[in-house]
């Protein structure tokens, strides 16, 4: 595995429903690009936490079309996804 330079932006590919920590400890939550759209109520909620609740950072309609979101903020505690309802979007969350 290669390694990742210090400080450089780092990502993450989900593609299925679940919840999916990305990354522990302090960070900051580039973007998130949904690559393809999800179906039947998809929705992706990021929180600043190790688990799938705590301190929401965004919630984000999976059903939307092709689109980069960019944020640049920072989170304490960790970053964690969770995807749910209907059929799963493509994303990749960016992150340091």
């Amino acid at each position: 595995m290669a390694q990742t330079p210090t400080g450089a932006v780092q990502y993450r590919n989900i593609n299925a429903t679940g919840t999916t920590t990305v990354k522990t400890g302090p960070g900051v939550l580039v973007s998130v690009t949904i690559n393809n759209k999800g179906a039947g109520g998809h929705t992706i909620t990021l929180y600043d936490n190790t688990a799938g609740s705590g301190t929401k950072i965004a919630t984000i309609d999976g059903t939307d079309n092709q689109v980069t979101l960019f944020y640049n903020v920072g989170f304490t505690n960790g970053l964690t996804i969770v995807t749910s309802a209907g059929s799963a979007a493509d994303i990749t969350v960016a992150y340091a």
